[in-house]
C-alpha cells in the first residue's frame, strides 16, 4: 500500500525544473543508529519524512551542497537520525518522492550479515549443495579434490597425489588460494571472536546448524580443514590449488580437468601460520584436539618459514590462474610471530615479532598482500600479552589509520570515507576493510565517530553512492544482477546467488574491450562500474571482499543488538609448543641434505652426511636425542 501511495504521489506531483535526487542505504537503518542520505539539488529545502499512513514525522532542512570528487558532483548530506521508531518511511521534497522506502528496525543489518556469511557456504568446494540449505541454488558436488596432483615444478614423484578436499572457491573462478583464503578466514575469525555472544545464537541454515558449535565457526572450519591439507610434509605450505588454466562458464561439477598444487611460498606459509594460531585459540573451547592440530601445524610451518625465508612464489609458465604474488613477506612474518606468541607465550616468537618494530608509518589498510595492520589489530586488542611499547604503537597505528578516514568525511556531500584513490580493483572490499579499521578504533576508544563512519561505509555499499546501486546481490531496490561468478552465470537462474559483494567501481579497469562498453568515468571514478558478467574488473565477487563486508555488517549489528563491544582484557588459550625461535639466530636456512620434520612432538632438522649417516637437531642447532 505504501509503495502504491508513493507512485501516485509521484504521478501527480508538480515537478520542478531540477528534480531532487536522493541516494541512500536501500536495505535499512538501525533504530538508534546514524541515518543519512545524500540529496542532489535540494540545498536549503525541507526534506519531509512521512510514515506509511502519510503522516509527516520529521522535517530536516538540507544543508549546503558539498562536492565529493569521486562522484564528480556535490550533494547535501541529510541526517535524519532523529527518526528512531521502527517502521517504513519515505522522504519528500514538497510533493516529490525522493529516494527509496526507508526501513528502520532493531535488526536492520542482520539479514545482510547472514547472507554475506552464507555466501561462503555457496562457495564450498568438494560438497553437494542440497535444496534444504541452498534452496533453488542447489547443485551437484564439484571438485572432490581427493587426488590432487603436484605441479611438475614441485619436483614430486611423477603422478603422485594428495588429499586437498574442502575449502572455498576463491572468487568467480574455482581456484583455492592460500594467501587470499588466509586473510578471509582471519577476518571471519575476528568477527566471531569480537562478537561471540551474538554469533553464538545466529543460525545460518547450513548442514552443521544443529550441532553444538556456532554456525559461523562451522563455516570457517570447512576452509580451515582445506588449508591444513595444503601443508607439505616438510612444513611448508603450497601456494594454491587450481587447474592450470581458468575454466569456462560452467558449473563446478562440469569442470573435471586435473587440479594441481602449484608452488610453495613463504607468503602462503607465514599467512597459514597466523591463521592457524588464531584458529587454535578460538576452537579450543569447542574441539581441543582440532585446536591443538592447528597450533602444531602453525608451529611446523613457522619452522619452514625460518628455514626458507626467500621462497617467493613464481608462476609456472604453463599456469594462467591467479598469482597472488607478493614481493615482501616481512608483514606476514611479524603477523605470524605475533599470533604464535599470543597462544604460546614463548618469548622467542615475541623477539621475532619485534625484529620489525611497528613503525608509526606502517598505516596501510589490510589486504591479502599487506598484513601489517593485522598485527596491529592483534596487539592492540590483546594488550595483556604484549610489551607496553608495542601495545602503544599498535593503538597508535589503528587510531591514526581511522583518523585518516575520519578526515575524508570533511566537506563530503555523500558522507562516505572514500576519496579518489580508493577506486581500484575490489574497491568495495577496500571500503569494507576501512569499516573494519574504524570498528577496531571504536573498540579501542569507544568514540562514536568511528562507529558512525563505519555505518557510512556500509550505507555506501548498500546504495548511498552516485550509481544508486546496492552492491550486494539479492538485496536492494537496484541491486547487482549480473556478477562475474561462474555458478551464477551457468546455473540458468535469473537471480544470482545472494549475499555476494560485487568488486565495485574501478577507475583502472582493463576489461572494457571484452565488455565492448567503455564504462570508465575519469571525472567520477565512483561511477566506473558495469553490472555485467563480462566485467571481471568491476563486477567479480571474491571471498576477501565478502569477508570484510560480513565483518562490517555483522559487527555493527552485533554491537547494536548486545550493546557491547569486544573486551580487550579477554584471555587466549595457551598451547605448549617447541622452543622454536628461542633466539634471533634460531636457524640458518636449510641446506641440501637437510630436511624439516616433526619428531618426538617437536620440529627438528634431519641431516644426512655424505656417508649416509643421519642426525637430528633442534631448531637452535643442538643435537636432539
Amino acid at each position: 500500500m505504501f509503495i502504491k501511495k508513493i507512485l501516485i504521489a509521484s504521478a501527480i506531483a508538480t515537478t520542478s525544473l531540477f528534480a531532487a535526487t536522493a541516494y541512500q542505504n536501500q536495505i535499512g537503518f538501525l533504530t538508534n543508529g546514524q541515518k543519512q542520505m545524500a540529496v542532489i539539488d535540494a540545498a536549503g529545502q525541507d526534506i519531509v519524512f512521512k510514515d506509511e499512513s502519510g503522516k509527516e514525522v520529521l522535517t530536516v532542512k538540507a544543508p549546503d551542497t558539498a562536492f565529493w570528487a569521486p562522484a564528480g558532483e556535490g550533494a547535501s548530506l541529510v541526517d535524519f537520525s532523529e527518526l528512531n521508531v521502527p517502521g517504513t518511511y519515505q522522504a519528500f521534497v514538497g510533493d516529490e518522492v525522493i529516494g527509496h522506502p526507508i526501513v528502520i528496525g532493531d535488526n536492520a543489518f542482520e539479514e545482510i550479515a547472514k547472507a554475506s556469511i552464507k555466501f561462503f557456504y555457496f562457495q564450498r568446494c568438494s560438497m553437494e549443495l542440497t535444496e534444504e540449505f541452498a534452496g533453488k541454488y542447489a547443485r551437484a558436488m564439484g571438485h572432490p579434490d581427493t587426488a590432487v596432483r603436484y605441479h611438475e615444478e614441485l619436483n614430486k614423484e611423477a603422478f603422485s597425489t594428495f588429499y586437498g578436499a574442502k575449502g572455498w572457491y576463491d572468487a568467480g573462478d574455482y581456484g583455492k588460494y592460500i594467501v587470499n583464503s588466509g586473510i578471509s578466514t582471519y577476518t571471519l575469525l575476528q568477527l566471531y571472536k569480537q562478537n561471540s555472544e551474538y554469533f553464538n545464537k545466529l543460525n545460518l541454515n547450513i548442514p552443521e546448524s544443529n550441532n553444538d558449535v556456532p554456525d559461523l565457526l562451522d563455516e570457517i572450519r570447512w576452509n580451515l580443514e582445506w588449508m591444513l591439507t595444503m601443508q607439505d610434509v616438510d612444513g611448508g605450505v603450497f601456494h594454491k590449488l587450481t587447474t592450470k588454466q581458468f575454466s569456462g562458464e560452467v558449473m563446478p561439477a562440469q569442470d573435471v580437468r586435473v587440479r594441481f598444487a602449484i608452488g610453495k611460498s613463504i607468503t602462503a606459509t607465514w599467512n597459514f601460520v597466523a591463521v592457524m594460531a588464531v584458529a587454535a585459540d578460538i576452537y579450543y573451547k569447542y574441539d581441543p584436539e582440532f585446536a591443538t592440530k592447528c597450533a602444531k601445524a602453525a608451529e611446523f610451518a613457522y619452522a619452514w618459514g625460518l628455514a626458507y625465508p626467500n621462497e617467493k612464489f613464481v608462476q609456472p609458465k604453463d599456469v594462467g590462474t591467479g598469482t597472488y604474488t607478493d614481493n615482501s613477506a616481512t608483514d606476514e612474518r611479524i603477523w605470524a610471530a605475533a599470533e604464535l606468541y599470543r597462544i604460546s607465550r614463548n618469548p622467542g616468537f615475541k623477539a621475532k615479532m619485534q625484529e620489525v618494530p611497528m613503525f608509526h608509518s606502517r598505516t596501510f589498510l589490510q589486504s591479502w598482500s599487506s598484513t601489517y595492520m593485522l598485527t596491529a589489530y592483534t596487539v592492540a586488542t590483546n594488550p595483556d600479552y604484549y610489551d607496553a611499547a608495542d601495545v602503544d604503537s599498535a593503538n597508535y597505528l589503528v587510531k591514526t589509520l581511522a583518523d585518516k578516514y575520519i578526515a575524508q568525511l570533511e566537506h563530503n556531500g555523500y558522507g562516505v570515507a572514500l576519496d579518489e584513490t580508493d577506486f581500484y580493483w575490489g574497491s568495495n572490499g577496500g571500503a569494507a576493510n576501512k569499516g573494519m579499521a574504524l570498528i577496531h578504533a571504536y573498540i579501542l576508544t569507544k568514540d562514536e565517530k568511528y562507529y558512525n563512519a563505519a555505518v557510512g561505509l556500509l550505507d555506501y555499499l548498500l546504495g548511498r553512492n552516485p550509481l544508486d546501486k546496492s552492491y550486494l546481490t539479492g538485496f536492494g531496490v537496484n541491486k547487482v544482477m549480473h556478477p562475474h561468478h561462474r555458478p551464477s552465470t551457468a546455473d540458468g537462474i535469473e537471480d544470482p546467488v545472494p549475499g555476494m559483494l560485487a568488486g565495485g567501481p574501478n577507475k583502472t579497469a582493463n576489461d572494457t574491450r571484452e565488455c565492448k562498453v567503455d564504462y570508465l568515468d575519469e571525472k567520477a571514478p565512483a561511477k566506473s562500474y558495469l553490472d555485467d558478467k563480462c566485467s571481471y574488473a568491476s563486477n567479480e565477487v571474491a571471498i576477501n571482499w565478502n569477508a570484510p563486508f560480513a565483518y562490517l555488517s555483522g559487527s555493527l549489528q552485533a554491537i547494536a543488538s548486545t550493546g557491547k563491544t569486544y573486551d580487550v582484557s579477554g584471555k587466549s588459550a595457551e598451547f605448549e609448543l617447541s622452543k622454536i625461535a628461542k633466539s634471533h639466530n634460531a636457524l640458518a636456512p636449510v641446506r641440501p641434505g637437510q630436511k624439516l620434520m616433526v619428531r618426538d612432538n617437536s620440529v627438528q632438522v634431519k641431516k644426512t652426511d655424505i656417508k649416509g649417516n643421519i642426525k637430528f637437531f633442534d631448531m637452535n642447532g643442538k643435537t636432539a636425542k
